[in-house]
């Protein structure tokens, strides 16, 4: 049992004594930065090719059924928000200025710590990518669709949400295919004992 002395130090009683920890380094994790650099990358182009994908199936299902396709000076309502969200998704590499530095900013504050933490379990990683993947699109798309109207809002947000998530669900598997969480950690761990 410890004894203790003025104002609560220790004095004696202890069984081994203190370790110093003055040499102990946080172990590294290496490739983090640059997964969150193609990351970034591979976000706005995966967002631009589910856009497109979405869009050709979308055209290829009302050809299929005999229907004209809307066009967008005719659509109106929830039909207009879809499809203001698919043109916006599909052609975001346009603003790639803006797009990049902000998925890089998510991607290092989010996935990028991960690692760090010690997490390297897959769920937390295409988790909150397919989070941040949602956010993000569906955010953007939302508002510029409520901006025309609350049916072409709901529309443009639940389309921008589908395709975020999907393009999160990408990215993450990216991350963790460049990071390799797992091992990495797991030598860490062994390495420490």
């Amino acid at each position: 049992m410890p004894e203790f002395g003025a104002n609560g130090a220790v004095t004696g009683g202890l069984r081994e004594p203190p370790r110093d920890y003055a040499g102990y380094e946080k172990p590294k994790i290496r490739r983090v930065i640059l997964a969150c650099f193609l990351c970034g990358i591979a976000a706005s182009i995966s967002v631009a090719l589910v856009a497109g994908l979405g869009a050709f199936a979308f055209s290829t299902v009302m050809a299929v059924l005999d229907m004209q396709p809307p066009q967008f000076e005719q659509a109106s309502g929830l039909m207009a928000g879809m499809l203001v969200a698919v043109m916006m998704a599909a052609f975001n590499w346009y603003l790639f200025f803006i797009v990049l530095p902000v998925t890089w900013l998510v991607l290092g504050l989010s996935l990028g710590r991960f690692p760090h933490r010690g997490i390297a379990r897959a769920a937390p990683y295409y988790r909150w990518g397919v989070i941040w993947g949602a956010v993000l699109v569906g955010g953007t798309t939302g508002t510029v669709g409520f901006m025309m109207q609350p049916s072409a809002g709901a529309g443009a947000l639940v389309t921008g949400l589908l395709i975020g998530a999907t393009a999160g669900l990408v990215c993450a598997g990216l991350f963790r295919l460049i990071v390799r969480p797992a091992k990495q950690i797991a030598q860490v761990q062994a390495d420490v004992f």
